[in-house]
């Protein structure tokens, strides 16, 4: 298995084991070990935040990274993405045709907003700059999500407050 990490320079894992990080064993006491040994050494590196941030960011979905489980770092997006309200003008400069870099977890609230606005999965992928799969995984994730009605109700307006 070949794993990349980020940089690596002054990280406390840079010489260990990368296997270490990546329990393969089933869930018990041996693993539980395993994920406390890698979480310890991550305790103490100063590239702890670096490695979470990267984690976060590229959507590690194995491993321990900054001293989080995947589990862990799942429950870290869920809430993060609780907590800021989607950018209204992100929907708004795809709605007027510009390229806009749409982050990952904010794929969903976007996805089922241009859905409900008329927009096929064709053309949110073309305007995400992903394949229609990925429209439809989006749209899953957020089958559910209430909260996006109110983000719904801010992107169809315009930044300045005019109805688009």
């Amino acid at each position: 298995m070949t794993i990349v990490r980020p940089t690596t320079d002054g990280a406390a894992c840079r010489e260990a084991d990368p296997a270490l990080f990546f329990p393969t064993t089933p869930a018990g006491e041996h693993q539980d070990s395993q994920v406390a040994a890698a979480k310890t050494l991550c305790r103490g590196c100063p590239m702890r935040q670096a490695c979470l941030t990267h984690a976060l960011e590229f959507s590690e979905g194995e491993g321990i990274w900054g001293g989080f489980t995947s589990r862990e770092r799942r429950r870290l997006r869920v809430l993060a993405a609780r907590r800021r309200a989607l950018d209204p003008r992100v929907v708004y400069e795809l709605r007027a045709g510009r390229a806009v870099r749409v982050p990952v977890d904010d794929r969903p609230a976007v996805v089922h907003i241009l859905s409900r606005l008329g927009w096929s999965d064709t053309r949110i992928g073309e305007a995400l700059g992903v394949e229609p799969f990925a429209v439809h995984v989006a749209m899953a994730a957020g089958a559910n999500a209430a909260f996006y009605a109110a983000a719904e109700e801010r992107c169809t307006q315009d930044p300045h407050g005019a109805v688009a």
